[in-house]
């Protein structure tokens, strides 16, 4: 398991499931997607990856912040949000290797979730 692991580099725009969640212990949404937002040189060498969290139940969505991934994009087998307001950094062993990626979303969906980003923190440039 570990040589898959050091072979497998999580990709920007990728999605993946987290497995654990060292913020939410115990944390009743797991597995949960999330997009993969840092870039290949940063996932490549850091033992972290900087992450969005995805939702599918979200009860009023702010277009602003809760940018929404329609049913195919990146593997994902139902409407999803983005949750722009929920970015974090993420230790890549709390990834699901054993799956691998769900898949990628188009650069239409990363350039919204990173101007749901940059929105987040005071950015409208």
């Amino acid at each position: 398991m570990q040589s898959a692991r050091a072979s497998v580099v999580p990709k920007r725009g990728e999605i993946w499931l987290i497995i654990d969640n060292p913020s939410v212990p115990n944390d009743p949404h797991l597995p949960r997607p999330v997009v993969i937002v840092s870039t290949n040189p940063r996932n490549r060498r850091w033992d972290s990856v900087i992450v969005v969290p995805c939702s599918t139940g979200l009860q009023s969505a702010n277009e602003k912040f809760h940018k929404p991934i329609p049913v195919g994009q990146g593997g994902l087998d139902r409407e999803t949000h983005a949750r722009c307001d929920l970015v974090s950094n993420l230790e890549k062993i709390n990834l699901d290797f054993e799956r691998g990626p769900l898949g990628e979303l188009s650069e239409k969906y990363m350039w919204e979730i990173v101007r749901g980003i940059r929105a987040c923190v005071g950015d409208n440039s």
